[in-house]
Formats: C-alpha cells, sequence, structure tokens
C-alpha cells in the first residue's frame, strides 16, 4: 500500500518555480533601465502615477519571486516527508511480514518456548510506528496589487518624451513574453502536481492565476504608456493636461470630460463645465478619436477649440472613411448616406476648408485672418459640419448662413467662396468691425419631394437654435451684431430655431424662401428685425410655399430687392451663388441682393 505522490512531478514544478523565480529577479536590471529611461523628460502627475505603478509592479514582482520560492521550499518538504511515509509504509510492511513469518515457526516450536520467543521479537524486532506522516498543506499565495493609472484630481499637467515611453513598452513586453512563457511551465507543472499528488493538501492555489494577474497588468502598463505617448505625439511636444492623459490612457473617460460630454446639457452648461477643464489645442489633439466627435458636436465651447477636434476628426475621416464610417453608425443607420457618398463629401469638405483656409489668410479687412471647421459630425443619417470664414470667437459682426434643399458636404468649396465675398463686401461697409461668415451645414437638408414636409426644418431648426446659443455662451464678450441668412428651404429652418434660442438675434434675412408654417408668427421669432427677398426669375421658391406663407406677406417683415439696380445685377433664379458664365445667384458679388444683404449685416438696413 502506497501513497499517491508522484515524485516526478514534485520535481517538475520544484524545478519550474525556482527557475521562475531566477527569472523574475534577473528581469530586474532591464526593467529598471527601461523605467529610467522612461522618466527621462517626463514630468508632471503623470509621471508620478507612472513612477507610483513602478512601485507596486516591483514589489508584487518581488513577492511573486518570493512566492515561488517559498512554493518550491513546501514541494521539497512534502517530498522528504512522501520519503519518510513511504519508508514508514515499508517498514510496517516488512515487520509484518517477518511477525508472520515467526508466528508460522511458532506452531512448531510448542506452546512453551512461545512466551520466550515472543519476549525476544518485541526486543529485536520492535514494531514500527503505525502512525502515518501527515504531510505539510501546501500554500501557493499571490496576487497582485492594481496600479495607479491615472493622475486622479490633480488639475495639473504632465510632459513626456513619446519615443521614451515607447521603448519602456516595447522592453517590458519583451522580458514579459519570456515570462509568458515561465507562467505556462509553472501551470502545467502546479496542475500536474495536483493531479498526481493528492496525498498533499492544498490550503490556497491563487500563485497561478496570480502570475497570470501579474503579467496582464504589466501589459495593461505597456499599452497605457504607448497610448500616453500617441497623446503627446499627436498633441506636438509640450504638455498636456492630466485630464486629457486620463481620457488617453484609460478605458473610461474621467468624470470631468464625461460630465462635459452629457448630451443633455445646454450650451451655457457646456462653457462652464469647459471653462473648468482649461484645456489647450495640444489637449485636444491628444484626446481619444471617439472623445474629440463628441467634443466637436459640442455648442457652448470655443469656436478656436471646437475648430481643432473637428479637424483632427477630418483628419481621422480622410485616412479612413470606412472607419468613420462605422464609428459615426451610419453603417447601422436606416435611410444614412452609402460610404462611397460619405467619402466623397469629406473630401469635398477637406477641399472647401482648404479654400477658407486660403480665403481668410487673403482678407484685407479688419477680421482675424482664420478659417474655423466649426463642428464635424452626422445628423439623420449624413455628414454635417460648419465652416467659419473669419474669427467666430472674436469678430464683433457675425453671420450664420443656413443653406437649403438639396445641400449637401459636396457644396463646400461654394458655399465658403459665397461666405467670403459677402464678408468682404459687408468689410467694405464698415470700416470699424470685424467679421465672421459662417456656412452652416448642421443639419440634412432635404430632397427635393421632402420640401413640402416639416420634417427636417424642425430637426435642423433644434440643431442650429444650439449653434446660435452656444456662439453666445462660448465667447468672453458679446457679439455687436449676430445676423442669421436662410436661403430656400434654409429660411424654413432659421424660423424653426428662432422660435428656440435663449438670445434674441439682430436679424433675420431671408431670400427665395420656401415659407414659414401658418403656425409661424412675428412675435414668436427671436429676432429684432426681420429682412426678405426674392427675384422675379426664381421660379423655385414658390413651389416650395405651397402650404406655407411667403415671408414677404408677414407683418413686420421688411422687404427689399434682387431686382437690377445702378451697378448691379438681377438675380437670375433660385441658386445662392452660381458659378457659371452668365448666371447671377443671391449672394453673387454682383448681385443687388448680395450687396443689399452685406448693407443689412454691416448697418442693419438695406442700402
Amino acid at each position: 500500500m502506497g501513497i499517491e505522490f508522484d515524485e516526478a512531478a514534485a520535481a517538475r514544478l520544484v524545478a519550474c518555480a525556482t527557475e521562475a523565480a531566477l527569472a523574475l529577479r534577473g528581469s530586474a536590471l532591464p526593467r529598471r533601465g527601461a523605467v529610467e529611461a522612461a522618466l527621462r523628460d517626463f514630468a508632471g502627475g503623470y509621471a508620478r502615477c507612472f513612477e507610483a505603478a513602478r512601485v507596486i509592479e516591483s514589489g508584487d514582482r518581488v513577492r511573486l519571486a518570493a512566492a515561488l520560492d517559498d512554493l518550491a521550499d513546501q514541494v521539497r518538504i512534502v517530498r522528504h516527508q512522501a520519503d519518510q511515509e513511504r519508508r514508514r509504509l515499508a517498514d510496517h510492511a516488512a515487520w509484518r511480514a517477518r511477525t508472520a513469518d515467526r508466528e508460522r515457526a511458532l506452531v512448531g516450536v510448542g506452546a512453551v518456548w512461545e512466551p520466550v520467543l515472543d519476549a525476544g521479537a518485541a526486543v529485536l524486532d520492535p514494531e514500527p510506528s503505525d502512525a502515518p506522516v501527515r504531510p505539510t498543506p501546501v500554500s501557493a499565495a499571490f496576487r497582485p496589487r492594481r496600479r495607479p493609472r491615472t493622475a486622479g484630481h490633480s488639475g495639473g499637467r504632465s510632459s513626456a518624451d513619446p519615443e521614451h515611453l515607447r521603448r519602456f513598452a516595447a522592453t517590458t513586453r519583451a522580458l514579459d513574453g519570456a515570462m509568458e512563457q515561465d507562467l505556462v511551465r509553472v501551470r502545467n507543472a502546479w496542475s500536474g502536481f495536483m493531479s498526481r499528488c493528492a496525498w498533499v493538501p492544498i490550503d490556497v492555489a491563487t500563485l497561478p492565476l496570480g502570475f497570470g494577474e501579474l503579467l496582464a497588468e504589466n501589459e495593461e502598463d505597456a499599452g497605457w504608456a504607448e497610448r500616453i505617448a500617441d497623446a503627446f505625439a499627436a498633441a506636438g511636444g509640450g504638455t498636456l493636461a492630466d485630464a486629457v492623459l486620463d481620457a488617453a490612457g484609460s478605458s473610461t473617460l474621467p468624470h470631468a470630460v464625461e460630465r462635459l460630454l452629457d448630451p443633455s446639457l445646454p450650451p451655457a452648461q457646456v462653457a462652464e463645465r469647459w471653462r473648468a477643464l482649461g484645456f489647450t489645442a495640444d489637449d485636444l489633439r491628444a484626446l481619444p478619436l471617439t472623445t474629440q466627435i463628441r467634443v466637436a458636436a459640442l455648442d457652448g465651447i470655443p469656436a478656436a477649440s471646437r475648430d481643432v477636434v473637428s479637424r483632427a476628426v477630418l483628419a481621422a475621416a480622410l485616412r479612413d472613411p470606412g472607419r468613420l464610417y462605422r464609428v459615426f453608425g451610419l453603417a447601422y443607420t436606416y435611410g444614412a448616406v452609402s460610404l462611397e457618398d460619405f467619402t466623397e463629401q469629406v473630401q469635398a469638405l477637406a477641399a472647401g476648408l482648404r479654400q477658407a483656409d486660403q480665403l481668410a489668410a487673403d482678407l484685407d479687412t479688419p477680421s482675424d485672418t482664420v478659417a474655423q471647421l466649426v463642428g464635424f459630425g452626422v445628423a439623420n443619417g449624413a455628414p454635417v459640419a460648419a465652416i467659419s470664414v473669419g474669427n467666430l470667437d472674436t469678430a464683433t459682426n457675425l453671420t450664420v448662413n443656413v443653406p437649403g434643399a438639396t445641400t449637401t458636404l459636396d457644396s463646400s468649396g461654394q458655399k465658403v467662396r459665397a461666405a467670403s465675398a459677402l464678408l468682404r463686401a459687408a468689410a467694405r461697409k464698415s470700416g470699424t468691425d470685424s467679421f465672421a461668415v459662417v456656412s452652416w451645414f448642421g443639419y440634412r437638408a432635404p430632397a427635393f419631394a421632402e420640401v413640402p414636409a416639416q420634417q427636417r426644418a424642425a430637426a435642423g431648426g433644434a440643431t442650429l437654435a444650439s449653434f446660435l446659443d452656444g456662439i453666445h455662451d462660448s465667447r468672453g464678450t458679446t457679439p455687436r451684431s449676430l445676423s442669421v441668412l436662410g436661403h430656400s428651404y434654409g429660411s424654413t429652418t432659421v424660423a424653426e430655431a428662432l422660435e428656440q434660442v435663449r438670445y434674441p438675434v439682430d436679424t433675420f434675412v431671408t431670400y427665395g424662401s420656401v415659407g414659414f408654417t401658418e403656425a409661424t408668427k412675428p412675435e414668436h421669432l427671436r429676432a429684432r428685425h426681420v429682412f426678405a427677398t426674392e427675384g422675379e426669375a426664381d421660379h423655385t421658391a414658390i413651389w416650395g410655399r405651397i402650404g406655407r406663407t411667403d415671408p414677404r406677406d408677414v407683418p413686420g417683415v421688411q422687404v427689399f430687392s434682387s431686382e437690377a439696380a445702378a451697378g448691379t445685377l438681377a438675380v437670375t433664379g433660385h441658386d445662392m451663388f452660381p458659378e457659371r458664365d452668365g448666371q447671377v445667384g443671391y449672394l453673387s458679388p454682383d448681385a443687388t441682393a448680395q450687396q443689399n444683404i452685406a448693407s443689412i449685416i454691416a448697418t442693419g438696413a438695406p442700402r
């Protein structure tokens, strides 16, 4: 009779545990070198966070090595105990055999000699111990500690060299790759020991699991270091807010950023929470793409900040349209534009933005020479955006132009050229104001068949109202004048918006309007002045007004001409800004309508 203890399985576990402990201790020097290299040029809350994590990793690695050594020692002990028990069992079995032999011999000697022989046997061949050797229970205990990977609520800033962090990640991954092999051997040896050495009781068996958890923590550290490196690289150097690194380095957003992105917030609260974060342009470039997409959609943040994140999202869409198509959810939205259309519109938006940058740089007006992409996202299954020619944060005179039916981002270039021409015309009529004109593609404009319906205007109006309020809430100073222009179905959308804004606009101008609903009354529109025009050659607007009211017939609306005048031309159709020879649109530079609208923007009245 033996015991269930496989000497080879126990010896294998001792060897594997000892080798793994030696490897853990042997990795200390290269790990320390990688840490010291990563800490070069690493400063701020995140450097302290990195150091704290390294202290925990080093301590856990030492604890694991000690636990492996301890496990090896425990198995050596039970191996010795198993050897003792086997010898005891063998000795007892041999004694019993000898005893049986003596008992058979006594049968031939007789009863007279039995007491004498029994006494001699007891002295010369005593019974070995019949008390079994009890093995010492084996305890294989180890669990790693969680490591800090955020700077908490420090509100500070950090700096780092991304290449140093990437080298740290590469070095530790290589070391951990070797350790994974040790883990596999230890797990297999442990499994073999438990199945083939059942004689030994097991108290705790967390070490193999904890070994794996330590390597998982190390892998998360390597990934964390790479994500932080990417954030610094995206920012182009300098310092980053710790809150941005919290977002970039972890799979969940920090609380302060999540509060900012609450979709129920009105622009005023967005502006308040935004100011509390104190993000710089570098911070914004370092945010994860999914967070940048959400920030680009925020009304209430400064136009300069919105421009940074919107351009970052646009750049990502240009690099990989298919990915952004999926991230925006268009691949799963009924009635969404196709991937091909999305790609074409993204490319057109990028081309239009490049034109806006050049047009802004060429301005010879008091306006800031910038163009801003103040939003890029999706609405109702289509990409939407807004481009400002002129600085929306600082200009004293602001205009938002809303296009009409069938407009997509494909016409971005055309619309920013119209905006630039309008800005120049208005600036000539006012030598003191600085100007910004926004081409607002912030809603999915209707197809021709949808024009009689109000759904697109209702959806777009709510979005436009938030955008207009966000302009006020995001600025440090109130603009001297804010005008909103609506072309065709855009005027219907603006009317919906002006019933919802918190801040009234100074001027609302409709041109070639498809009309207001009967429920729209002058007192409902939060605009101090409302103007309207329509060219005699515009034979399209009237068809869109079926079931709607012509704004020129609404009491209190001031009507101005789009017909030929001294030095200007009449519109030749319904278009906003045709670029075909012989065609004149409402915002063509030589159009009477454009000159009147420019005068309204600059002075509050037609020329």
